[in-house]
């Protein structure tokens, strides 16, 4: 019931609209391979050589935890899992700090 109540529903498409948005914004960034999304869900594959647990995985992972964003890159795709509940200005902090991330590593 919850699921399917207007504001869940609401949250779900404002979600999907600003990933549509993100992923235009960075899929010509020369650090972004390839970006998919499927509803609440955006990846973007890193256009660099890395090694699935290496040094850059985990240099990565330190640098989003440092800045308040919990992702966990998985070799070198990274991936938003956003719950329906996430409010603007959280999935803005998200997209600001990939695109720290990427101008950094």
């Amino acid at each position: 019931e919850l699921l399917q109540s207007d504001k869940i529903q609401s949250r779900i498409s404002s979600v999907i609209v600003s990933h549509k948005a993100f992923e235009e914004k960075i899929k010509n960034h020369p650090k972004v391979k390839e970006t998919r999304q499927l509803g609440v869900i955006f990846a973007l594959d890193l256009n660099i050589e890395m090694e699935r647990y290496g040094n850059l995985r985990y240099q990565l992972f330190d640098f989003f935890m440092k800045n308040g964003v919990c992702l966990r890159p998985l070799g070198r795709t990274i991936y938003i899992l956003a719950p329906f509940v996430i409010t603007d200005e959280q999935l803005n902090k998200i997209y600001t700090t990939i695109e720290k991330a990427l101008d950094t590593f």
